[in-house]
């Protein structure tokens, strides 16, 4: 349990200090949210707070990769793929927080990195539909694109209040941290190492780091950068539970 409260320190601390730096960078270079008739901010604010959440779990997760107890169960196939997603999706989420993407680029782009995460690893082998289990590759491919790629709007579309999005994913994080370590002592594992685990750690560090600076009034936003992060990190630990 102690390697995975490092993990979870790392992420809460390096995100939380992270955020004030990229709130500077935000209003250096404009990237602000506007104040819209369905808005209820009152001024113009930052939204690249994403991009502190993506440090704090690199960095995290970079941690665990050279953690001799965790390293066996991160330094996968599964993992790598993990880490690639998520740096690609805050790419994309950069991207679209500074220039305003069409939303069928932004959803291409997403396709995109969501297969080739599942091409890396991180991909459901097999799912039971109406009590038979489908072994096909091809559909688990697609299933596993639509999984990720609904997860990533999702949260991105409950993202509309100061705290909403981060204290709802710390929830969620937290939840799929306890049955992953439970299941782990359940099923008699000879290790409680998991990547699943350790990714539900990390998530729930960079969601705490964020909320201190995200309380109502929010001093930065997530913006498309975190929600997308949030969304494609979410469901691939789900993913890699199974």
């Amino acid at each position: 349990m102690k390697f995975y409260l490092l993990v979870f320190l790392v992420a809460c601390a390096l995100t939380y200090i992270s955020v004030p730096l990229v709130r500077q960078f935000a209003l250096a270079t404009g990237t602000l949210a506007p104040v819209r008739e369905r808005d209820v901010h009152q001024f113009p604010t930052p939204r690249l707070g994403g991009v502190a959440m993506g440090l704090g779990f690199l960095a995290a997760m970079g941690l665990a990769w050279h953690l001799p107890y965790l390293a066996p169960a991160v330094n996968t196939g599964a993992g790598r793929g993990l880490l690639v997603g998520a740096a690609l999706i805050c790419l994309l989420g950069v991207v679209d927080d500074i220039w305003d993407l069409d939303w069928y680029t932004k959803l291409a782009g997403q396709v995109l990195i969501a297969g080739l995460m599942a091409y890396l690893g991180v991909q459901l082998t097999s799912f039971p539909v109406f009590g038979l289990t489908i072994g096909s590759s091809r559909l688990s491919l697609a299933v596993t694109v639509f999984v990720v790629v609904a997860a990533i709007n999702a949260v991105n579309f409950v993202d509309g209040l100061d705290g909403l999005a981060a204290g709802m994913m710390a929830i969620s994080a937290a939840g799929l941290f306890i049955y992953s370590y439970t299941l782990a002592i359940t099923l008699g594992a000879t290790s409680y190492a998991s990547l699943a685990t350790t990714t539900a750690a990390a998530l729930v560090g960079i969601c705490l780091g964020f909320l201190a600076h995200n309380f109502s009034p929010a001093s930065i936003f997530m913006g498309d950068t975190g929600a997308m992060l949030l969304g494609l990190v979410t469901a691939g630990a789900a993913i890699i539970i199974t």
